[in-house]
């Protein structure tokens, strides 16, 4: 069978490590599509946060591949808490849990500023995080949301929920918002992991995924994230270890040798 790989490399804007993506037109399952791309001295991909996101879709487009696509994430059986903004901003170090949280799996904060695990369909104000390097300011939501929507209103505007490294700041973005209600974070808990262990946060599921139709991770035309049976076959994205990529590179190889590769 004839295979078809492209490498997907980073457009930046100055020298920066990015993951190089192999998107490879063989249908297999989940666990095939991770066995090919080990052999290969590759992962099934990891998408680690916003920027390798829109690199992967932007390639994608740019060739208008619109076929249902596995990346590396799988249903695990270990929950942990994480910050949905994903690399650098994996895992919750710092915590101000109540003493009393509650058991949902969406972070909020409390008028006093303890954190509580909240359900996700709560209805709740936020606050989008900033993001300096794309003069974006933190944007506080007084319009009450479930978790879910209140995160695709701040992807929406390009950034995240907003995050907590420290008590300081605990208590600024608690100063932020009205004093007599709590408000979602970007803090959640899933089981979901990576094929390559790793420990990156980033979610871009559709809004009612996962629906627990699935254990494995895909994308589809709408480049949002779905769950699906594992034995399903499909084409796969796997990726290489980081490389610094400097602005407008981007190849595409084929090695099968076609003569009627575009």
């Amino acid at each position: 069978m004839l295979r078809l790989v492209i490498l997907l490399l980073a457009s930046c804007v100055c020298s920066r490590v990015y993951r190089e993506y192999h998107l490879i037109d063989i249908p297999k399952s989940w666990d095939e599509a991770q066995a090919y791309c080990r052999e290969n001295n590759m992962h099934l991909a990891t998408i680690g946060n916003r920027d390798d996101l829109e690199m992967l879709l932007k390639m994608t487009e740019a060739i208008g591949w619109n076929k249902i696509t596995w990346i590396g994430l799988k249903r695990g059986t270990e929950f942990s808490w994480k910050w949905s903004v994903g690399e650098p901003e994996n895992r919750a170090l710092y915590t101000n849990w109540a003493a009393a949280a509650g058991s949902g799996s969406c972070g909020s904060m409390a008028v006093d500023g303890k954190w509580l695990a909240d359900t996700c369909d709560s209805k709740l104000g936020f606050i989008c995080k900033e993001d300096l390097d794309k003069g974006i300011g933190m944007l506080v939501v007084s319009t009450e949301m479930s978790w879910r929507e209140a995160r695709e209103h701040c992807m929406q505007r390009g950034t995240d929920l907003a995050i907590v490294r420290n008590q300081i700041q605990n208590q600024g973005l608690r100063s932020m918002f009205n004093a007599s209600k709590a408000f979602w974070m970007g803090l959640f808990r899933d089981e979901w992991q990576w094929s390559d262990r790793s420990d990156s946060s980033f979610r871009y599921w559709y809004i009612t995924q996962p629906n627990g139709d699935g254990s494995c991770g895909s994308f589809s035309k709408s480049k949002i994230w779905d769950d699906r049976f594992c034995r399903n076959r499909y084409p796969f994205v796997c990726h290489t270890d980081p490389t610094e990529v400097r602005h407008g590179e981007a190849s595409v190889e084929n090695p099968a040798g076609r003569e009627d590769f575009p």
